[in-house]
């Protein structure tokens, strides 16, 4: 099967590191290889909370409220000074229900070598990859915290590239489902750092599929490309007040036999000014999309709606503000705060969402081995 994206290029564009829209640090699932830790045992223990509210009451999306907690135990050992293994168990549970929403294995294997990193198993995923809201789902965090399958990270003082495959649901011959799988590429080339200016151009790719040919499902096979490139720029005055823009040019093509959704392809722009300091940001958002379709991006940058495809809309226009608040409170303890409010021309009315993060991480080591 041929692919071919079209994508354009643009812009000015920032962050205050290498590749996140975001500060997202609350959802980072981070390690550290250190030589002097050949072959020691590790307990470590992540308790994540949430509470996500999300007020929309437009066809492109309703409102959901996610508020629970997760709990991650995880043994690390590192044999070699360039290996690491994890073995453990998540557990999430929905605040209101007696069970668990889910209960998953931990497994990951990690090789270093050089400036590369390679993962096998769990992945560093979700908002760790660095993709803007429009390309990859910041719900993910909380409902695929864990995304398994194999990654390839590059990291030097200029350039950062992530290659990864999750593979999201598989398929048995005995089984009746289709398979599901998603390809990432994000790669950012640093133009400009200094103390008081920095500047990058990133480019970031997903390619969505779900097909198979195991068994007779009829539901139709689909393959999506998403694309989004644009540029970073940032000031830092020596008092630590740092000004943030960042600007991205999106296109979407669908590659399916038979497209199952309202558009085939469209085009989509994403615009930011941020003002940023000790913890507090204040950040203003402008989107403007036509036809706009991401299967792994947040649902309210579509231009239909993902659940029901009849309810769409051809142009989207949203102005954005959101008040954030992150601090380390100890150390291994995290709090995350966001108000975001926004006015979609399209529908005429304001929305928000507010949301509150709480991370603890606890290491221990165990023994050395």
């Amino acid at each position: 099967m041929k692919i071919k994206t079209i994508f354009g290029f643009l812009f000015f564009g920032v962050i205050i590191n290498l590749n996140a829209q975001l500060r997202n640090e609350v959802f980072d699932q981070k390690d550290t290889l250190l030589k002097g830790d050949t072959q020691t045992l590790k307990l470590n223990i992540e308790l994540f909370n949430y509470y996500r509210n999300t007020e929309y009451f437009d066809l492109i999306e309703k409102g959901q409220t996610l508020f629970g907690s997760m709990l991650q135990a995880h043994i690390s050992y590192q044999p070699y000074n360039d290996v690491i293994l994890k073995g453990g168990l998540q557990t999430r549970q929905d605040y209101g229900s007696t069970g668990f929403v889910t209960v998953q294995p931990v497994f990951s294997v990690s090789i270093f070598k050089n400036k590369w990193r390679y993962n096998i198993g769990m992945l560093q995923g979700t908002s760790n990859y660095g993709f803007i809201e429009p390309m990859y789902n910041i719900d993910r965090a909380i409902t695929n915290r864990i995304e398994n399958g194999m990654q390839g990270i590059y990291k030097s003082k200029t350039f950062y590239f992530n290659n990864f495959l999750v593979w999201n649901e598989p398929t048995y011959r005995t089984s009746k489902n289709q398979e599901k799988f998603t390809v990432g590429i994000l790669s950012e080339k640093q133009l400009l750092k200094n103390r008081k200016i920095f500047f990058s151009v990133p480019f970031q790719l997903t390619l969505a599929h779900r097909g198979g040919q195991l068994n007779g499902n009829p539901t139709p096979i689909y393959s999506r490309v998403n694309t989004a490139i644009g540029a970073k720029l940032y000031f830092k005055s020596s008092n630590g007040f740092t000004i943030k823009t960042e600007n991205y040019w999106l296109h979407c093509e669908d590659f399916s036999p038979n497209i199952t959704q309202p558009f085939k392809n469209g085009n989509a722009t994403w615009h930011t000014l941020s003002f940023m300091h000790k913890g507090f940001e204040v950040m203003f958002n402008y989107w403007a999309g036509r036809e706009y379709q991401s299967p792994v991006g947040t649902h309210i940058y579509n231009n239909y709606n993902f659940y029901n495809v009849y309810e769409h809309r051809q142009y989207r226009h949203m102005i954005m503000s959101r008040l954030m608040y992150a601090q380390a409170l100890k150390k291994g303890m995290f709090l995350d705060f966001r108000l975001e409010p926004f006015y979609d021309k399209e529908y005429g009315r304001f929305q928000y969402s507010y949301s509150l993060y709480l991370k603890i991480n606890l290491e221990n080591t165990i023994a050395k081995i």
